[in-house]
């Protein structure tokens, strides 16, 4: 079982807000993914293409673990 967090302030409208996002590992065969209203949009990517794209070094740390759980496994 792969389950990380990261914990997170901003500011939205004068209001501090506090965000915790969970991240899991899982495979799906589903072809269609519906999102939330607070997404925008989604990709699915390689590690090394998201490892790119990620700006914030405590989610590349998530990817990392994933990575190295998955090299594990499969």
């Amino acid at each position: 079982d792969f389950e990380e967090w990261i914990k997170y302030n901003f500011q939205f409208h004068g209001e501090l807000v506090n965000k915790k996002v969970v991240f899991f590992l899982a495979e799906t065969k589903t072809e269609k993914v519906l999102i939330s209203h607070e997404h925008l949009d989604y990709t699915w990517v390689d590690y090394e293409t998201a490892m790119e794209k990620t700006t914030f070094d405590n989610a590349k740390s998530i990817l990392t673990k994933s990575k190295t759980l998955l090299s594990k496994t499969l």
